[in-house]
């Protein structure tokens, strides 16, 4: 099922190096896109680690777990 969370994570694995006129447009206005772009990839394996914890503590009767499994295995 894919739900907003799978799909952003889904879009960051397809992610590729930004055009040199993106880090061009990016610098002029004060921005650093390669290094915010590294910062998301490795929230998104933050995000992993945690979720891996708190699925291993959530009860199977509870309904949260399969969304939490969704978005786990939209991380791998």
């Amino acid at each position: 099922m894919s739900t907003p969370s799978t799909t952003i994570i889904t879009n960051l694995k397809g992610l590729s190096a930004p055009t040199a006129n993106t880090l061009a447009a990016s610098r002029t206005s004060g921005m650093d896109m390669s290094s915010m772009l590294s910062v998301v990839l490795l929230k998104a394996s933050e995000l992993k680690a945690c979720l891996t914890l708190i699925t291993n503590k959530t009860d199977g009767a509870d309904p949260t777990l399969t969304t939490l499994n969704n978005i786990l295995a939209s991380l791998t």
